[in-house]
């Protein structure tokens, strides 16, 4: 019997040293294949991979029994993603001819139809019943190591844009001046950075969507915009500009500008959403002012016939349910007034025309002044009666012509006009001094 010295001559890792075993070590084989915990398989490889051996371990590691998997001795890759199966038999047609290993990581379906990841290893061994290459193949899931190392690489690459995104943040928040803040959904945390001379303020809100609805800080009637663009930008990578009222320390409301921006990780989860504020509200209240006076009849100060069809079209697009008239007022015999007393004269007439129409319908309608001695009106949820009522007041101290047509769901403010505008000219061509609802 050899002494262990002769014995140690191995390493303790080496299969020689099972040759202790002399004429048993047959026996050593099947134990293994039957104990260990992955699948081994002896394959031929030709035209097709042809299973000669498959251990019980094999079933459980492509997720099959053995009746399940029968169809799949002949041919291997039949369960395999086609894509990965082109791989591997790429693999295998540039190493079996040359007798080399072959290694190969792919994807294949379960018997459940869930898409799992394999590692395969096959070491060539001499065919004693025919020519064609015998591997000897140990195939392994690491499914789960795959969903780790993508889990990995999303967030190294979350992390790398997080930290890109920070920076750019410092070097925004050291040379702008305002106030800058960034919400983190998974946290529902806000903070705000104040970035003035004499306020170096940093303010953290937690469960900032309950604070959001209890707090005055933005106008209640912006509020569900305000709302709607944050979760918005939760929801998915986006980059907007929103204005809106927000209460300011001295008190009151002054508008305000938000540009924002969320930031995603790989899979298109929101991380953060950042962005500075704005006070606009000098310029906003100027470029209203502006628009007003573009907008509004510098006589009567009643919208222009361009805007208030535009005004008129919004409304019945946003309140289609509502009882709603369109009223067209053609003063009678302006001309003459304006031939008999001037034309100063007659634009105080219209003037006067103008406040006695804000007074009546001002509160419940649109108005404007369609050219000249010209005047519409559509009204907002007033009745039949309601309407007919306020033109007997209007024609107590002026005398006119008004058509009335009642709008009809779909239908557009020119169509409106041109029916009021047809009963307007019949009663014109009448006695005049009167009013005819064309429906």
């Amino acid at each position: 019997m050899k002494s262990e010295e002769e014995k140690e001559v191995y390493d303790i890792s080496d299969y020689h040293r099972l040759k202790c075993l002399g004429d048993d070590t047959s026996i050593v084989l099947p134990i293994v294949l039957k104990n260990i915990a992955v699948g081994v398989g002896l394959f031929e490889v030709g035209e097709q991979v042809r299973a000669v051996y498959l251990n019980e371990a094999y079933f459980t590691c492509v997720g099959y029994t053995k009746q399940q998997y029968r169809e799949s001795y002949h041919n291997f890759f039949s369960t395999l993603l086609p894509e990965d199966a082109a791989k591997l038999k790429s693999c295998i047609e540039e190493h079996a001819p040359k007798g080399e290993d072959i290694r190969c990581t792919f994807r294949g379906y379960r018997a459940d139809g869930s898409l799992n990841w394999f590692e395969i290893h096959g070491v060539a061994l001499e065919n004693k019943n025919n020519t064609e290459p015998l591997y000897l193949t140990v195939i392994t899931n690491v499914t789960e190591k795959k969903k780790y190392e993508n889990s990995l690489e999303a967030l190294k690459s979350a992390n790398a844009k997080l930290m890109m995104q920070e920076e750019r943040y410092k070097i925004l928040e050291a040379t702008a001046q305002g106030l800058l803040f960034e919400y983190y959904p998974d946290r529902d945390t806000m903070i705000f950075s104040y970035n003035f001379p004499d306020n170096k303020q940093r303010k953290e809100i937690v469960h900032y969507s309950e604070s959001m609805k209890n707090s005055p800080l933005v106008h209640s009637s912006h509020l569900q915009k305000f709302q709607d663009a944050l979760w918005g930008a939760c929801e998915k990578e986006t980059e907007g500009n929103l204005e809106y009222l927000s209460l300011v320390s001295g008190g009151g409301y002054r508008w305000h500008n938000t540009h924002y921006k969320s930031v995603a990780d790989e899979d298109g989860k929101i991380l953060s959403v950042l962005g500075r504020i704005e006070d606009i509200h000098e310029e906003k209240m100027e470029k209203n002012s502006l628009n007003a006076r573009a907008e509004r009849d510098g006589l009567t100060n009643l919208y222009r016939k361009e805007t208030v069809f535009e005004k008129m079209e919004e409304y019945l697009k946003e309140n289609p349910e509502g009882q709603t008239f369109f009223i067209i007022i053609d003063l009678d015999d302006f001309k003459k007034i304006n031939d008999r007393y001037g034309h100063q004269y007659g634009d105080e007439v219209l003037k006067k025309v103008a406040k006695d129409i804000t007074g009546l319908f001002g509160v419940n309608g649109i108005l404007g002044r369609f050219g000249g001695d010209e005047f519409v009106i559509l009204t907002r949820d007033m009745s039949k009666s309601e309407v007919e009522k306020q033109l007997q007041k209007l024609k107590e101290t002026n005398r006119f012509c008004a058509g009335i047509a009642q709008w009809h769901q779909g239908e557009s403010v020119r169509s409106l006009f041109d029916r009021a505008d047809h009963g307007m000219y019949q009663v014109k061509a009448s006695d005049k001094n009167g009013i005819l609802f064309c429906d």
